[in-house]
């Protein structure tokens, strides 16, 4: 979630909250209010009707609805502010809501009790109306200001995602620089800047890092080759004894896999700084059977059996190099570590590509199947690094791989996804 929608669901809950308790409060006011102001009319009636009562019979102030009600009453009584209902005859003699008030009062030595009534039903309605009134103009007025509210935090926040969106697309070999939006607000202009900075530090170490792999592999490869060349000519030396030529042949092996680990370490520095950034929409379906084709003289030689079914049209977008790569150390780990007179599976499907062969169960842990280095200690000619390029290249292109040991079979098969 957004941090735009984060503080609008905080600012619509907070306003929720805040126009319930302000509804609740602002009914609750108004209707004391109102009953305040009917018990001040109670009470200036009251002290009209007292003051009739010491000028006039009872029977004259008393109206034809019998309000107020005088009446003799032995003691006082305290005045007493009472809700009733009593059927009203305008209104099919339908209950309403009265408010009353019982007060005593001394005349020529008599007590008399009067009580003065008031219906408040109308007082009520216009209460509930006023209350709903200003609720909706409250929860209108809320509405707005958070409406006002998040457009302004998106119009103040644009930089960044502008900012967002230029670090999205920010790659390595870029000859120019990401532009980084200018900003009135003095945090996201430091961030700009500091980004700004951080991007050319990263760009200057990307580029002597890339110097030296290309620097290395050149420089590696040259004298690993003059040596081999060297040792191979000294090896048709005749004057050489056995001894002397299975030393020859071991330090020529030896140089042999130090070339072969330099140029997979070399590969595997070139993919983890994504110098292979170009990527093309390949066919799947050719690339897996002109590389089986290759690879076919080897299975051959080792008598296993070769079957496969390749679905026609499937497409990849990725590297076509780094596809080769991915299918020839896929390919040669089968056969490399595949029993001799046993089987080859390859199975290229819409969204998946397994290969499959027979051999003996992992020396090693299974977790540890794509660390760089762990080998097969009865292959010391392996570098440990074939199946670790295999995962860095997945790993590039988001491409799952799965690996599974069926025992029963004694068949390895490694599992690819395909997008």
């Amino acid at each position: 979630m957004s941090l735009l929608s984060q503080t609008a669901r905080y600012l619509l809950l907070t306003a929720f909250i805040i126009a319930l308790a302000g509804a609740v409060g602002f009914y609750t006011l108004i209707h004391r209010k109102i009953r305040y102001e009917v018990d001040e009319i109670l009470t200036s009636q009251a002290e009209q009707a007292i003051h009739r009562l010491q000028t006039q019979p009872v029977t004259v102030l008393s109206n034809w609805d019998d309000n107020p009600h005088i009446e003799r009453v032995l003691a006082a009584k305290q005045p007493e502010f009472t809700d009733i209902m009593l059927a009203d005859s305008l209104t099919n003699n339908r209950p309403e809501p009265i408010r009353q008030l019982s007060t005593t009062t001394l005349v020529n030595g008599q007590m008399y009790q009067i009580t003065v009534r008031l219906p408040y039903h109308e007082f009520n309605e216009l209460s509930r109306e006023m209350s709903l009134g200003v609720i909706i103009g409250f929860l209108i007025l809320m509405a707005l200001s958070v409406g006002v509210g998040l457009g302004l935090a998106r119009r103040l926040w644009r930089p960044f995602y502008t900012t967002i969106d230029q670090l999205g697309s920010f790659q390595l070999d870029q000859p120019t620089d990401p532009g980084f939006p200018q900003s009135r607000i003095r945090e996201f202009g430091l961030l700009n800047q500091s980004l700004r900075e951080l991007t050319q530090k990263v760009r200057r170490q990307f580029s002597l890092q890339k110097q030296f792999t290309e620097n290395a592999s050149h420089e590696l490869q040259t004298p690993l080759a003059v040596a081999s060349a060297e040792l191979e000519l000294l090896m048709q030396s005749e004057q050489l004894t056995e001894t002397d030529h299975a030393h020859l042949q071991r330090a020529t092996d030896a140089l042999s896999r130090l070339s072969q680990m330099n140029r997979s370490l070399l590969l595997l520095t070139q993919v983890e700084n994504d110098q292979f950034s170009g990527a093309d929409l390949l066919d799947l379906s050719a690339l897996v059977c002109q590389y089986t084709d290759e690879y076919r003289p080897f299975f051959e030689h080792k008598q296993m059996q070769f079957s496969a079914s390749i679905a026609p049209n499937v497409y990849q977008r990725m590297n076509r190099q780094l596809a080769g790569v991915l299918l020839t150390n896929l390919l040669k780990n089968a056969v490399r570590h595949g029993l001799p007179g046993g089987s080859i599976t390859i199975d290229l499907l819409s969204n998946a590509l397994i290969i499959s062969n027979t051999g003996r169960p992992l020396p090693f842990a299974e977790s540890q199947l794509f660390t760089r280095f762990v080998k097969d200690p009865a292959r010391p000619d392996s570098t440990g690094l074939g199946l670790a390029l295999v995962k860095q290249i997945c790993d590039r292109y988001s491409l799952p791989i799965g690996y599974t040991y069926d025992s029963a079979a004694e068949k390895h098969s490694f599992q690819i996804g395909l997008r």
